[in-house]
């Protein structure tokens, strides 16, 4: 019996010991853990927030996708601002600044911008031995938002290309000899959208969306969102 009651205090005296030896501990290793989740952390929360930004951009481009589509005027500033107002939180500017009723369209402003297309696929049926038998063309092309928009230092460009001065009318978005002239074509990498070929006179409606900046900076920054509709 005295053995085991010596046994008993020795253990209880030695847990003891350990315990005044061992207090801190838990923290330190609480703290180191907090040191190296910490950036996983950050890379949550921050991709989280470009996700969102990501979603609303995605939302921009198919809200002005559908009035395109419906026919509605999308080189007034009526319709432009219905489609900044998709976009609040994205910095897109459509108008110049002004005081209301003095505003009028700008290119120039804001960190978002729209580039609207219409294409045609010009068959034999459509233009037989025309310069542009064979090739999608641009019929249409409409702006909303910052036509200088920048992205990683260069200016974004849509995937279709873009038709030149010449043949395009930059208060209706009429694009003037799609069949005869050869800068009207649409580039070529968007032919492999379609598989087969779309059909004699078909058309397509492009919707593109650039959107600069994001949530977080750094390695934790994004490089701004590009994302396109095509119905």
């Amino acid at each position: 019996m005295p053995n085991r009651q010596i046994s008993k205090f020795t253990r209880i005296a030695a847990s003891s010991r350990r315990r005044r030896t061992q207090s801190g501990v838990e923290s330190i290793e609480f703290g180191l853990f907090a040191i190296m989740m910490m950036p996983a952390f950050v890379w949550m929360f921050t991709t989280g927030m470009n996700f969102v930004r990501f979603d609303k951009a995605a939302d921009v481009v198919r809200s002005a996708a559908l009035m395109y589509v419906k026919g509605t005027d999308m080189n007034v500033l009526g319709s432009q601002e219905l489609v900044a107002r998709v976009a609040e939180g994205l910095s897109m500017e459509v108008d110049n600044g002004a005081t209301p009723p003095s505003q009028v369209l700008s290119f120039s402003r804001g960190s978002g911008l729209v580039v609207l297309s219409t294409v045609q696929y010009v068959g034999s049926g459509t233009c037989s031995g025309c310069t542009n038998t064979g090739y999608y063309v641009f019929t249409d092309r409409v702006y909303i938002g910052n036509r200088s928009l920048q992205i990683n230092g260069s200016t974004v460009q849509s995937a279709l290309g873009d038709p030149p001065a010449a043949v395009w009318n930059s208060t209706t978005g009429d694009i003037s000899s799609v069949y005869t002239d050869s800068r009207t074509r649409v580039a070529s990498s968007f032919s492999s959208l379609w598989s087969p070929a779309m059909g004699d006179g078909a058309i397509a409606y492009v919707v593109e969306g650039f959107f600069a900046g994001s949530f977080g900076a750094g390695a934790f920054g994004g490089n701004g969102i590009y994302t396109k509709v095509v119905m």
